[in-house]
């Protein structure tokens, strides 16, 4: 798990990650001692690597800082929604579980639903999107009964590309170099309102604009 969150976390970047991107042993004992309990393994990991990193953490959603991880209602509260309208966190008794349920808790409601996604897996989904929505600056949009024909070209092309993200009526989220093509998919699976392509660079983002015809956002 260490190896592959390190690898999405590097290939987003698009560089190696620093020893001063991720928070030390003592701080993560520390945060453990304040709250009484051990962080799941894959919590520990994400913190160690970057859990100092601007991006990662902090450009769209809110990874909460290692020294402020609270509990709220028996659950460990780890993620908040971008405009602070919701909360995310694990459970209590599945506090050692790398694969344990994760729950949103919507503000000002106070009942927990449980996600699709293990925590694994939602972490990873929710690294993707990170860049997705604010980590990369090069951002464009195809439309729905607008672009269409370019929409079909753009999906027929990414059958061949990794699909990273793949969550039913949620997100999907492909990888081609350098940059991420992803949309919320409507009840049939196909692209609901729109579709996104970002990129880390001003050179993958003119590929694609050169290929689909995105335009730029």
């Amino acid at each position: 798990m260490e190896n592959k969150l390190e690898f999405i976390i590097e290939r987003l970047l698009g560089r190696k990650l620093q020893p001063e991107d991720g928070v030390s042993t003592a701080e993560i004992t520390a945060a453990t001692q304040r709250l009484g309990i051990e962080l799941p393994p894959v919590l520990q990991t994400f913190y160690r690597l970057a859990g100092k990193e601007e991006t990662v953490m902090d450009v769209f959603q809110h990874f909460t800082p290692v020294e402020e991880l609270f509990m709220e209602d028996d659950k460990l509260v780890f993620l908040e929604e971008n405009q602070g309208v919701c909360v995310w966190g694990i459970a209590r008794n599945e506090i050692n579980n790398d694969q344990a349920t994760v729950y949103q808790c919507p503000y000002p409601d106070d009942k927990w639903y449980a996600e699709d996604d293990t925590l694994t897996t939602f972490l990873e989904g929710v690294l993707y999107y990170q860049f997705a929505q604010g980590g990369y600056e090069w951002v464009g949009a195809l439309y729905t009964g607008m672009d269409d024909q370019e929409i079909a070209g753009v999906l027929e092309d990414a059958e061949h590309w990794e699909k990273v993200v793949d969550q039913p009526g949620g997100l999907v989220v492909y990888w081609r170099q350098d940059t991420l093509i992803w949309y919320c998919p409507d009840q049939e699976g196909g692209v609901s309102e729109s579709l996104f392509a970002s990129s880390r660079t001003e050179e993958a983002y003119d590929d694609m604009e050169d290929r689909y015809a995105f335009k730029a956002l």
